[in-house]
This record gives structure tokens, sequence and C-alpha cells, in this order.
């Protein structure tokens, strides 16, 4: 009996190494969201420019941000009712230097029309930030053929 006791008070000692933090709520860890989201009208389109977060909404480096979710909305009427228009998925996830702007073209437009859009950045593990946005455009076609 003496034999067993040893080796299962060890294992459960054992069982207890390694590096033990804090928990943390789980609004410090979802993405910021993107910034500086700028709209603009082309010939092929709206183009959507953003800076991708580099940081949770608690301030910790975030190594794990996966994709942004581009939402559309008419721009006219009082309530908007946003619907996903795109998945930008990161090309560059596992690359040292990582592109800090990004940008996504939105060919289904048409001209006169106003649209509100908003990004939002998610993580590997599907946590979501908090739109940036919305940003509001009538699209012009200037210099289309």
């Amino acid at each position: 009996m003496k034999a067993l006791a040893i080796p299962l008070a060890l294992l459960l000692l054992g069982g207890a190494c390694g590096r033990k933090s804090r928990p943390v709520a789980p609004e410090l860890v979802r993405p910021r969201a993107p910034a500086t989201l700028a709209a603009s009208s082309t010939p092929e389109g709206v183009r959507l420019t953003w800076l991708r977060p580099l940081q949770y909404s608690g301030g910790q480096t975030m190594h794990d941000l996966d994709r942004f979710l581009v939402e559309r909305a008419p721009g006219e009427g009082a309530a908007p009712t946003f619907a996903r228009v795109a998945t930008v998925v990161l090309e560059d996830r596992f690359r040292f230097r990582k592109e800090r702007r990004l940008d996504w073209l939105d060919h289904d437009v048409k001209p006169g029309d106003r649209y509100l859009y908003r990004v939002i950045a998610v993580t590997r593990d599907g946590s979501r930030s908090k739109p940036a946005g919305p940003i509001a455009i009538r699209y012009e076609a200037k210099g289309a053929p």
C-alpha cells in the first residue's frame, strides 16, 4: 500500500507543474476593432480600406487574428440592417511581417445608391471585435467606361 501511495503522491504533485496565470475575462481577449475604416468610389466599385488590429481589447499583443467580416446595409432609412457581403481571410497569418493595411472591393453596387459598411475582426477561435464603422458612401462610378 505504501509503495502505491508514494508514486500516486508524486503524480499528483508533479501534475501541478507548469506556468499558470490568472483567468482573463472574455471581453479582454477579443480583438480590438479595425482602425481607420475608409470608403472610396472607384470605376470598379466601392473600395474599403482599414488597418488590422495588433492587440486584444485588454492590451495584449494578438497573434491569432484570422479574418475580417465585411457587412453592408442600404444607406437610406432609419435603422440599417447589416448583412455579410464578404469574408476577408488573412493570407499572411504565418509570415513574420504582416500587412498592416487591408482592402476589399465591393463590385455589387449601383451608381447613385448609398451604402453603409462596417468591418469586424475575428480570431481563429471565433472571437469577434466590435465593428469598425459604420461608414457611409454614395457610389459614383468615376472614370467608368
